[in-house]
């Protein structure tokens, strides 16, 4: 009985987020009851509770320097070219009605890593991958299943995904040493799926023409541009760019993090070669048109991880330490 006692703050955190009620206001409700929780059960004083809290909450310092770089990292690789480039390469294979699933998993899964956000990477890839499959003819639901799933991926084990570094926050854990360790399953389970979807698509009755993405594009109604440049205009600007085309060595500043990742670097030293690399390769291709550009750039990345963020991961280390 003791034991569900202990426990009830997290089924009341769980319950007050599932009814509809805003984080920021659910987390410090379940903070309050949980210190209550442990004054009784644990015999502790308010002042220990409290000191507990903002002990957790200083540990959480380095993950709001991670979390402010990672968005701007984001914003970087989606503004100059980086995203676009990754689907133009794939695109540029020869996509058919029969392999379209299996590319789309593959080009979602890059890209969410490469943006840390599996609805960004939905977002921009949904258009191009639904009306291409449209052109084609192919699987409607196995083209969806490969490009949700693909976009999940980079949230799973993304250096920028903020999912990955809140909780590898908490937990007390690198975030470099988590995607080390968790890497080899995940890429397993990933090259499961690119052959489950490649099976599935090469054994259907599918057309085998090919397509190209600037048809897709031009193809996207009206009222589809609207609602994204409502929700998510960085997917907007990266459909252009695939439309008029990247040059493939907008993927090395990709490459470089990846690689930085491997060899063991700080997880803040991969993000700045991510940020400084990007920078660099898109004056020169001219997706950036100045440094002050990109700073603004950068800018609207540290405001993504803004204030909203930080207080909510602030309240959930504090909840956690009760």
């Amino acid at each position: 009985m003791l034991a569900l006692i202990k426990i009830s703050p997290v089924f009341l955190l769980a319950a007050m987020m599932i009814s509809g009620m805003d984080v920021l206001l659910a987390a410090p409700i379940a903070t309050l009851y949980a210190a209550v929780v442990a004054y009784f059960s644990e015999k502790l004083n308010f002042n220990q509770v409290l000191n507990a809290a903002v002990d957790n909450v200083k540990e959480m310092q380095m993950v709001f320097f991670i979390l402010m770089a990672a968005y701007a990292m984001a914003e970087a690789f989606m503004a100059t070219g980086v995203g676009a480039s990754i689907i133009n390469l794939a695109l540029e294979l020869g996509v058919t009605a029969q392999s379209i699933a299996m590319i789309g998993l593959v080009v979602t899964a890059i890209l969410s890593i490469a943006t840390g956000s599996s609805w960004g990477t939905f977002a921009a890839c949904a258009p191009v991958f639904l009306w291409l499959n449209h052109i084609l003819g192919g699987n409607v639901a196995l083209t969806i299943g490969a490009i949700a799933g693909g976009a999940c991926f980079g949230d799973n084990i993304g250096l920028i995904s903020d999912t990955t570094i809140v909780s590898s926050g908490i937990q007390k854990v690198e975030v470099i040493d988590r995607i080390r360790h968790q890497g080899v399953w995940s890429g397993l389970v990933l090259l499961l799926g690119v052959i489950a979807f490649g099976i599935s698509g090469y054994t259907m009755d599918l057309p085998t023409e090919t397509a190209d993405a600037t048809s897709a594009i031009a193809a996207i109604p009206e009222s589809a541009w609207t609602a994204l440049e409502t929700e998510r205009a960085s997917a907007v600007a990266l459909l252009n760019q695939v439309k008029e085309g990247m040059a493939w060595y907008m993927t090395i500043p990709l490459i470089l993090v990846l690689i930085a990742a491997i060899k063991g670097l700080p997880t803040l030293a991969c993000l700045f070669i991510g940020i400084i690399s990007a920078m660099g390769f898109g004056l020169y291709e001219g997706t950036v048109e100045s440094t002050a550009a990109f700073g603004q750039l950068v800018y609207d990345g540290f405001s993504g991880a803004g204030s909203w963020v930080i207080v909510m991961m602030m309240w959930v280390a504090a909840f956690g330490a009760s």
